[in-house]
């Protein structure tokens, strides 16, 4: 039985977040969207139904999307992250693995569903 591919979504900017999260469904991922880096992780700690995080690394709050990454892993150390934004320097000293994928802004809908089937191997 295949199963819906979850994505939470991290993006601040509105537009973006509805439009690329409209494309994600679109071609069949369930994403879940919030704004901030903070209510991201409100929502990964309890629970472990989320197959993939993206999410850009400039978000308002007290958590980057590198700190939010950070957090991630130490509670789910195996949850692929694709990274985004505009400002590929902003990766720093963050060492992507297997189960991390950096895409630059700006980026194609159809590239970013096509990287998270890759990620998550379907």
């Amino acid at each position: 039985m295949f199963s819906t591919i979850k994505i939470l979504l991290v993006e601040d900017e509105d537009l973006i977040r509805r439009l690329l999260s409209e494309a994600m469904e679109d071609d069949g991922f369930d994403v879940l969207q919030v704004a901030t880096g903070d209510d991201a992780l409100r929502y990964l700690l309890p629970n472990t139904n989320v197959d993939l995080l993206m999410t850009d690394l400039q978000l308002p709050g007290t958590l980057d999307g590198l700190d939010l990454a950070a957090a991630v892993r130490r509670h789910h150390p195996e949850l692929p992250i694709i990274f985004t934004t505009g400002q590929p320097d902003r990766m720093g000293a963050w060492t992507t693995g297997a189960a991390d994928l950096f895409i630059p802004k700006p980026y194609r809908p159809s590239q970013v569903c096509a990287a998270a089937r890759r990620l998550i191997g379907r």
